[in-house]
């Protein structure tokens, strides 16, 4: 009986290094049709694992009209063969962790925001230039580690320093934004913003794909939000369908600032999925955004809106 060491070893070296069936056969003593079972043998019991390492699905034309009609340095458009969200996240991510690795220049300041996107893109990075790394927003009461994680993660592949934004992302009432705001290792955070070379947010998407829109969900606050016309945030602005901002929020969100935002050199935008079509598209016609990274049904229906 053939053991299930020669199966793998006939699978590695035929799909390995390229070995034909009919030289393992010779080697083996075997026919090589039999050295055919022996691979799909060692395929169809786990012996060995194929992972692929093809670049990444971006479509160029696709990319460079959405680019075009907005305006935009640059957009990286992906092709997903579906549009689950968990699918379209690690599509996005992995195309922006490749974007990042080219864009962070040597002793850059960075600022993320938060989401899962992000985290995905950072646990991805593999090398970077050397830079400091800042928290742009405050902690979403939902997942606050996933955020600290992926300043964590960037500061340590970048070898830099990290800052911290040690507060909430939505203070209670602006009291308690007040007071939390004067805090001078917050004052401190929020100063530091205005250095910032490269942001790297998310879209969130209204209502349903914003950790921001089910916090107010829970506080019972988001219909008062949506029936001014928020469809969007983007790291602490609120965008409506048009692309400009509600400023309801103002005094309760903690982090990058609008103004502060739009004077950062370079704004990289992470989205996409069938929850954030109109948050990107908000978010594209607020003028905040340099680079846009998302899928293809998104760009697609970005451009019609056009």
């Amino acid at each position: 009986m053939v053991s299930k060491m020669v199966y793998a070893y006939a699978a590695i070296q035929h799909l390995g290094y390229d070995r034909s069936t009919v030289d393992l056969a010779e080697e083996l003593g075997v026919s090589r049709f039999m050295v055919g079972r022996m691979i799909k043998r060692a395929r169809d019991d786990g012996l060995i694992e194929i992972t692929p390492r093809l670049p990444d699905p971006i479509d160029p034309q696709l990319s460079q009209a959405l680019a075009a009609a907005y305006g935009l340095n640059v957009a990286i458009v992906v092709v997903s063969p579906t549009q689950d969200d968990v699918h379209v996240r690690t599509i996005i991510s992995t195309a922006a962790a490749h974007l990042l690795a080219d864009l962070i220049d040597e002793d850059d300041i960075v600022g993320l925001g938060p989401g899962r996107t992000i985290l995905q893109s950072c646990e991805r990075l593999e090398s970077t230039a050397h830079c400091d790394v800042v928290q742009l927003t405050g902690g979403a009461a939902a997942e606050p580690e996933e955020h600290l994680s992926a300043i964590m993660r960037l500061s340590s592949v970048a070898k830099g320093r990290m800052f911290a934004l040690h507060a909430p992302f939505l203070a209670t009432n602006e009291r308690s934004w007040t007071a939390i705001t004067g805090e001078p290792d917050v004052r401190k955070a929020l100063s530091r913003m205005d250095r910032v070379d490269k942001a790297v947010l998310t879209v969130g998407g209204w209502p349903d794909s914003s950790l921001l829109a089910s916090q107010l969900e829970e506080l019972g606050e988001i219909d008062t939000l949506q029936a001014q016309g928020v469809v969007a945030e983007f790291g602490t602005t609120l965008l409506d369908a048009d692309g400009q901002e509600v400023r309801s929020l103002d005094r309760r969100l903690i982090g990058i600032s609008s103004e502060q935002l739009r004077r950062v050199p370079l704004k990289i935008a992470l989205g996409g999925g069938e929850g954030k079509t109109r948050a990107v598209i908000a978010a594209l016609r607020s003028g905040l955004v340099d680079i846009m990274v998302t899928d293809e049904a998104t760009a697609r229906a970005a451009i019609d809106a056009r």
